[in-house]
């Protein structure tokens, strides 16, 4: 039985299904709208369905459950890149039995945001699939990190994402000793990682503190937007460099190993 999932906001060139994980595949839409129940769909559903040119298929019988790996594969995609995909309902093949997914996942609002993702593409999300689901079971600290992913990708304001972001940020490079000038060590251990400028990270940061502790006031809009892409942007490229290297994910598994890799880069 699977659990198929139509993906919305992406346009690819695949024609042949395209193997994510183990019983996890993309593959053209074939949904026979008229055997869907509940046969009451509004015409604005059944239109959906219809529009969409490929599906996320889940094999139920395989060791994702449907919902985990739906969510690791849109995530998989938004951390590869700035996309739109995103999924709006689930269907079981078997009974034909249609249902809204409740959280959805808004794209994020970046100069260079796109539709497309290449056959290429689709063998990096594949590998930043499995990196991430093994990464979500090494300890708490990277589950919770997961999770914090999970949760920025879903969110519908800016300032909660930014904070989800800087949350799994910060999970993955705090010391698991308590520390004394952690803006300093957060900011130096990402920028030894990654290369990133150090006063945008110092900002992000801070930011993150003033709102946990009720002092943040936005001077516009404006900057909420630019301050939440940066956050999106580090996070993503931070965790796109620890999945796709087998080595560095392995790290994870020690505190000292771990804590080498971003004192070190």
């Amino acid at each position: 039985m699977n659990a198929i999932y139509p993906l919305f906001g992406i346009e690819t060139e695949t024609e042949n299904p395209i193997q994510i994980g183990n019983g996890i595949a993309v593959s053209k839409n074939d949904i026979e709208t008229e055997k869907l129940y509940p046969t009451n769909l509004a015409k604005e559903d059944i239109y959906h369905l219809q529009q969409t040119k490929h599906c996320l298929f889940v094999d139920t019988k395989k060791e994702y459950v449907p919902e985990q790996a739906s969510l690791l594969f849109i995530i998989s995609c938004r951390l590869l890149k700035p996309t739109k995909v995103t999924i709006r309902y689930r269907i079981d093949n078997e009974k034909n039995i249609v249902s809204k997914i409740r959280d959805d996942y808004p794209f994020v609002p970046t100069d260079d945001v796109t539709s497309i993702i290449t056959n290429e593409d689709f063998k990096k999300v594949s590998t930043i699939f499995k990196g991430l689901n093994y990464f979500k079971t090494i300890c708490t600290r990277t589950s919770n990190a997961a999770y914090f992913i999970s949760i920025a990708y879903r969110s519908r304001k800016w300032l909660e994402a930014l904070l989800f972001h800087v949350c799994a940020l910060e999970t993955i490079t705090s010391s698991a000793d308590r520390e004394q000038g952690i803006t300093d060590k957060f900011v130096d251990r990402i920028h030894n990682f990654i290369g990133y400028d150090t006063a945008a990270l110092r900002k992000i940061y801070n930011i993150r503190s003033e709102l946990v502790h009720g002092r943040y006031m936005a001077e516009s809009e404006e900057d909420n937007l630019t301050f939440f892409k940066i956050a999106e942007e580090v996070c993503r490229t931070v965790f796109m460099k620890i999945l796709i290297d087998k080595t560095i994910l392995d790290s994870f598994g020690t505190d000292e190993a771990r804590m080498n890799i971003f004192e070190n880069g």
